[in-house]
């Protein structure tokens, strides 16, 4: 033991020079260390007695910090782009551009760096304040929402942070279309039961009038005074009558089976209705035609005949001082296109995308907002379209397109003229 402690008293001879050189950066170390252990200390207590003012930076920084993992993060600062990730750069450029979703003037960016600068550029500047848009690709590929937020008051930088949101803009649109066909469902469900009450009605009414009608028709002195009068009578009512027998198909299978219909015959029998329901003393519409001879349309004359009325009467009820309703009709390809234009006071702006919605009108209680909704649900079965829009020269412009009929010939006349001659038959 005592041999030990004399070894341990011993003073310690020099150290090698890698030793000595290691323990000398191994202090140092230990230094700076401590150093950078003060700073942070000091750091920490800085941004807690910050947060402690009311500031939300670090809170808003740890926000950003977790959703932009797998988003695109950019900084804009004095009117540009000061940074941006990775995922920025892949989100960034789209084919065709970009464009903002919404009702607002319809421009279309380059990138979405150029439409970041242009959001950011409509904060307040003195303000806290986030606010959320969505862009879509010009092509309609690809949705991406933008969530633009000030860090801080004082005219901060913006951060904007993108993600893209195609999957869910589409989980969207396709909720939209179910409630819009639920909707729909409920709705032809209430009209198939009113349909079936009111043909029974008007069966009862045309029966009733069918009955006087060929009183009339059997009495010689009639027939000689007033012998086209009655034929006309006649062959209104059974046209009526079969408006009945296929309100009453549809009231029980709700739809209509489309086959050749020759568009010119409709477009002449809805402007007849037009001028028989125009009332004493109301100013004169005047309805203009460009209808050259076109091959069948797919549709069924009943649905084609309650659009083209709707149209016209909705032309006619524009224009309280009167004016001119234009018709044209051509044929593009495998289409036939129509257009019905008035010298109206046009469509507000508001309400152009609530035209052929169901139950909505301008016309207060006059109207029952069906009829452009019932129009259009019976183009989107045989495949047709309809849209509107305002013309520049004033007034609306309504255009259907309607799919050609099989090859297209033209119809053959037969049962209709064959009730007239029959009528002249019986007025001789």
């Amino acid at each position: 033991m005592a041999e030990r402690h004399k070894m341990a008293d011993a003073a310690p001879g020099p150290e090698p020079d890698l030793l000595a050189e290691l323990r000398a950066k191994y202090f140092d170390l230990s230094r700076k260390y401590s150093a950078l252990v003060q700073r942070l200390e000091l750091r920490t207590a800085e941004l807690v007695q910050h947060r402690a003012n009311g500031s939300t930076a670090v809170y808003r920084l740890g926000f950003w910090a977790l959703n932009a993992t797998a988003s695109g993060l950019s900084l804009v600062k004095d009117g540009e782009i000061a940074s941006r990730n990775a995922r920025w750069h892949e989100l960034d450029v789209a084919r065709g551009g970009w464009v903002r979703e919404g009702k607002v003037p319809p421009t279309t960016w380059i990138d979405l760096s150029q439409a970041a600068v242009a959001e950011a550029a409509q904060l307040p500047e003195r303000a806290r304040v986030a606010v959320v848009r969505r862009y879509r690709s010009v092509q309609g590929e690809q949705v991406v929402e933008l969530r633009l937020e000030r860090i801080d008051a004082a005219a901060s930088p913006v951060v904007v942070l993108a993600r893209d949101v195609s999957e869910q803009a589409r989980a969207e649109q396709e909720l939209s279309h179910m409630r819009e066909a639920l909707f729909q469902r409920e709705h032809m469900s209430i009209l198939g039961e009113l349909a079936s009450s009111m043909a029974h009605e008007l069966g009862n009414t045309l029966r009733g009038v069918t009955t006087r009608t060929n009183v009339l028709a059997s009495d010689p002195q009639v027939m000689a005074r007033h012998g086209p009068l009655v034929a006309g009578l006649e062959e209104s009512i059974e046209a009526a009558l079969e408006s009945v027998r296929k309100l009453h198909d549809v009231a029980r299978s709700g739809r209509l089976e489309p086959g050749p219909v020759d568009l010119r015959d409709v477009l002449r029998r809805a402007i007849e209705v037009l001028h028989l329901r125009q009332p004493p003393g109301a100013p004169a519409v005047e309805v203009r035609t460009e209808v050259p001879h076109l091959p069948l349309v797919l549709g069924t004359s009943a649905e084609l005949s309650h659009l083209f009325v709707t149209l016209l009467f909705n032309a006619r009820d524009a224009m309280p001082d009167g004016g001119k309703v234009h018709v044209r009709a051509e044929r593009a390809r495998d289409r036939v296109r129509v257009t019905v234009a008035d010298e109206g006071t046009g469509i507000s702006p508001e309400h152009l995308t609530h035209l052929f919605q169901p139950f909505f009108t301008t016309k207060g209680t006059a109207g029952t907002g069906l009829g452009l909704w019932l129009a259009q649900s019976a183009l989107r079965r045989i495949g047709g379209a309809i849209s509107a829009r305002n013309r520049r020269s004033g007034g609306a412009e309504f255009l259907v397109e309607l799919q050609v009929a099989g090859n297209g010939e033209r119809i053959r006349r037969g049962r209709a003229p064959a009730r007239r001659r029959e009528g002249t038959a019986r007025r001789g």
